[in-house]
């Protein structure tokens, strides 16, 4: 078994990744603010410990994700989500890490010009740092892009949350659930489950990455409408409300799964019978 480094350990996805690599019985050690440290942190405080454990491979899913946060302190998530990722890679080069796996996001593609907001941008720059540390210090590097990830233990006020979680909690406490705009908007849903395999299959991929970058999802995409349908088979008694759009929101996300299915990795678990799997359980919960 190998020695592996997580960063954003106790985050949504990183929790995720960092138990499924434990009962894989890997050697694991994780690193997150929410331990009181930060990856800068790391650099006087737990240096020593992490470069006498040496990982082997390195999963970098640290970050501040939340869009709003960077458009009101840009500076702030510039100096935690883009210097961290040097950080990570520092520490991957010294200790010769055999791959560096990089937590990135749909978000850089924006409505198809590109990010549009600092969190995006910062995603990209990590994401150009690592081909350059692929380029220059032969580091094998891989980017991998997330599509919109939910699962059934999504919690509502994680910044990851998604209208799936929001709609869950909202139907706990006997409230409507909304939708904003025409809810026409799709979003490609990729489970958690899926999230977690895609790393873990980059992690035992026999070939180098030398930088490139990855979508990953469903290869699909679905409404809010249709959303909306799934809940009201469980829930006919639940009615939405409907709010403003949100501003420069992105009408359409639909990942390109080619790159992935032809090195040998597609997801499991489909939008539909993933959401299905959200509502009936839920209903499970509430009639309990």
């Amino acid at each position: 078994m190998s020695r592996v480094l997580v960063t954003g350990h106790n985050g949504y996805i990183g929790d995720h990744l960092f138990k499924e690599l434990r009962r894989l019985n890997h050697n694991v050690l994780g690193v997150d603010i929410k331990s009181g440290y930060s990856l800068q942190d790391c650099w006087e405080k737990r240096y020593k410990e992490i470069l006498d454990f040496c990982p082997e491979y390195l999963f970098h899913l640290a970050c501040w994700p939340r869009v709003g946060y960077s458009v009101e302190n840009p500076y702030d998530t510039m100096k935690n989500n883009v210097l961290s990722t040097t950080a990570a890679l520092e520490i991957a080069r010294k200790c010769k890490t055999k791959r560096f796996i990089f937590s990135s996001s749909s978000a850089i593609y924006g409505n198809g010009d590109g990010p549009e907001n600092p969190y995006a941008l910062h995603k990209k720059m990590s994401e150009l740092e690592c081909i350059l540390y692929s380029k220059i210090f032969n580091l094998d590097t891989v980017c991998l892009r997330y599509f919109n990830v939910y699962s059934e233990d999504q919690k509502a006020d994680g910044p990851y949350a998604t209208a799936i979680a929001n709609w869950m909690d909202y139907i706990r406490a006997r409230k409507n659930p909304f939708i904003t705009g025409d809810g026409n908007q799709k979003r490609d849903m990729v489970h958690v489950k899926d999230i977690v395999s895609a790393n873990l299959f980059c992690m035992n991929y026999e070939y180098d990455f030398k930088g490139q970058n990855f979508d990953v999802g469903t290869g699909t995409n679905i409404s809010l409408n249709e959303i909306k349908q799934i809940v009201n088979e469980y829930f006919p008694e639940v009615n939405f409300d409907i709010k403003p759009d949100r501003p420069n929101e992105v009408e359409n996300t639909l990942a390109d799964t080619n790159s992935l299915r032809k090195l040998g990795w597609v997801a499991k678990v489909s939008s539909y019978d993933g959401i299905h799997k959200c509502f009936k359980d839920l209903r499970k919960e509430i009639n309990k």
